[in-house]
């Protein structure tokens, strides 16, 4: 395989995401790894006011040909109306989609300002947060199923 290292290190150093796929056996290791950078539960991030935060909310940082992403997309509306949580949906999309197509919950963050505030280096990374900016859980990666993502964010 070859792996052209000036380019990665330029998406790096640019906080450009870097796309590697790995073997099964590592995902959870390499998630551990990136969560452990990423906003951690008792932290205050002050919300920017494009969330429009007003209550618990879910965010729901994804982005384009993530498969993870495509998976957890088929139930993430039902977990945050069954949690009884608000969803934010922070897209991370380079495309040229207009940001008006994605409605009240769901933001284009083409240039990555709220992935970037939140810390997120992977796709998907859902983090629970109060109205105040409180973080309360966060989930890096696609657990198996909705009840795996229920229990680790704490939406019982």
């Amino acid at each position: 395989m070859f792996w052209n290292l000036q380019g990665i290190l330029h998406r790096i150093q640019n906080q450009m995401p870097v796309h590697i796929r790995l073997p099964r056996f590592l995902r959870p290791l390499m998630d551990k790894l990136v969560a452990s950078s990423g906003p951690r539960p008792g932290e205050i991030i002050h919300p920017p006011a494009a969330l429009n935060l007003k209550r618990r909310t879910l965010l729901y940082f994804k982005a384009e040909a993530c498969i993870g992403c495509d998976q957890m997309d088929r139930y993430i509306a039902r977990l945050a109306a069954t949690g009884g949580v608000d969803l934010r949906v922070i897209d991370a999309r380079r495309g040229d989609l207009p940001e008006h197509a994605y409605g009240d919950q769901l933001l284009l963050d083409s240039r990555g300002e709220l992935w970037k505030q939140y810390r997120v280096r992977a796709f998907p990374t859902l983090v629970l947060t109060s109205a105040a900016g409180d973080v309360e859980s966060t989930l890096v990666g696609n657990p198996e199923n909705e009840a795996q993502v229920r229990s680790q964010l704490g939406l019982s």
